[in-house]
């Protein structure tokens, strides 16, 4: 794919026509759906902590209408890996970053359950487009542009 992704025009800093902004901002407006899913709340299932970070991130989101619908699935497991995340520290602290055995100390598994939860949360949040930086390299798609007359078939087409 040739030069740079495209950047959402209510985002966007470089020099756009006013007709080829009003038509960006249609073909954004036909990506988007509905939001009433999202808005019902965190999915039973999530723990108390979770539910919490996906609601948040619901209403945060919500103010500049990042997520929608379709972001759900993504969504409740960036809030899972969250809770697991604050699950897993808080365990840390208590316990400490290792355990005894009879062969000596180890890393506590809490210590992996973190780093795989974090691992998690930032893939997620990277797609959700919950940082700043990656809500600049959001790509919209475009529709073929259309191609222009050849300016040498008019030379063809006199012969």
């Amino acid at each position: 794919m040739p030069g740079r992704p495209r950047k959402v025009v209510d985002i966007s800093t470089g020099k756009i026509g006013k007709d080829k902004r009003k038509s960006r901002k249609e073909q954004e407006g036909k990506l988007k759906v509905g939001r009433e899913d999202l808005e019902h709340g965190a999915p039973a299932w999530l723990s108390d902590e979770a539910a919490f970070e996906f609601n948040r991130v619901v209403r945060e989101a919500g103010k500049i209408n990042l997520l929608d619908n379709l972001d759900l699935a993504i969504l409740a497991i960036y809030a899972d890996c969250y809770g697991r995340y604050c699950e897993a520290v808080a365990k840390m602290q208590e316990y400490g970053m290792t355990i005894a055995t009879k062969h000596g100390e180890k890393p506590s598994p809490y210590v992996s359950i973190s780093d795989k939860a974090a691992t998690q949360i930032m893939k997620c949040s990277t797609k959700l487009g919950l940082a700043v930086t990656d809500r600049l390299r959001l790509i919209v798609p475009t529709k073929e542009e259309e191609k222009g007359i050849n300016k040498f078939l008019k030379h063809l087409e006199g012969s």
